[in-house]
């Protein structure tokens, strides 16, 4: 008798047990491979006189599968993270800002987004709703 000790739903073959799907609050709790699930993230934004920081807190980073893109007023980004969980932000930017000198850094807790601004002026606190 094979069984998850989570949730205890039981079986005798083996393949069957394996193709079982993730509980919910257990430890076998994944996604297959093309299962994206979408979740909310952290994030938070600063500004220095040439500088706009975004940062996006997710533990698992995977930069692999992360995209993020920019042009001279927007911002997209889509964080995969975890077990296939994605966080998914589009925004259009309260300035101009120069993509060729922003940058991303991944770590296993954090992306952060540097975009370098084309003027010298304050964004105003509704860059990020």
């Amino acid at each position: 008798m094979k069984y998850w000790s989570c949730c205890k739903k039981k079986t005798t073959d083996f393949n069957e047990f394996l193709a079982q799907k993730g509980c919910e609050t257990g430890d076998h709790a994944w996604a297959s491979p093309g299962e994206k699930k979408v979740v909310e993230c952290r994030h938070d934004w600063h500004q220095t006189g040439d500088q706009v920081n975004f940062t996006v807190y997710a533990k698992k980073v995977i930069p692999d599968r992360c995209s993020v893109k920019c042009n001279a007023v927007k911002l997209e980004a889509e964080i995969t993270f975890g077990d296939n969980q994605v966080f998914t932000f589009k925004k259009v930017l309260a300035g101009i800002i120069d993509p060729e000198k922003s940058k991303v850094t991944f770590s296993t807790a954090k992306v952060e987004v540097s975009m370098r601004k084309a003027e010298f002026v304050a964004w105003p606190s509704t860059f990020v709703l």
